[in-house]
């Protein structure tokens, strides 16, 4: 399996991992192998497997072309308009994958993802239930907006 995840990350500069929700905890994806590129790896929690699967594409196509994305960011740049926010991840100890290849400790940024409406959960609107992807970090106090 580690043979087949680093071919992976040698073909495209990093792969995707889903982790199965469990425990009381929702699913989650992940990168790995962003680290190489000098960036945190990026988490999506709570999403379904392939739109994650996606967004985790887009966001290592932009790290890969040089972009670099930071905590306290709304970024429009992985989708048609509504933001994404981003924050650090403060305990990346279940992105087993990325401590395989590359040891620890493991920087991650999550991508925080709007709701149907375009709206993120801390503004009002916001019509998914708080379990449905709980914050792996703390939220900052004040939001960028970038492209």
């Amino acid at each position: 399996m580690l043979r087949d995840l680093l071919d992976l990350i040698d073909r495209y500069g990093w792969a995707v991992r889903h982790v199965a929700a469990g425990d009381g905890r929702p699913p989650f994806s992940y990168t790995i192998g962003l680290t190489a590129l000098d960036h945190p790896e990026m988490v999506m929690v709570g999403m379904p497997r392939e739109p994650a699967h996606a967004f985790l594409n887009l966001a290592g196509d932009a790290i890969k072309a040089g972009r670099t994305f930071q905590h306290g960011e709304i970024t429009d740049a992985l989708t048609d308009g509504a933001g994404i926010g981003i924050i650090t991840v403060v305990a990346a100890e279940e992105l087993t994958a990325v401590a395989q290849v590359y040891g620890v400790p493991v920087q991650a940024l999550q991508l925080i993802w709007p709701d149907s409406k375009g709206w993120l959960p801390w503004e009002p609107g916001y019509n998914n239930a708080a379990e449905t992807q709980p914050f792996l970090g703390p939220l900052p106090t004040a939001w960028r907006r970038t492209h």
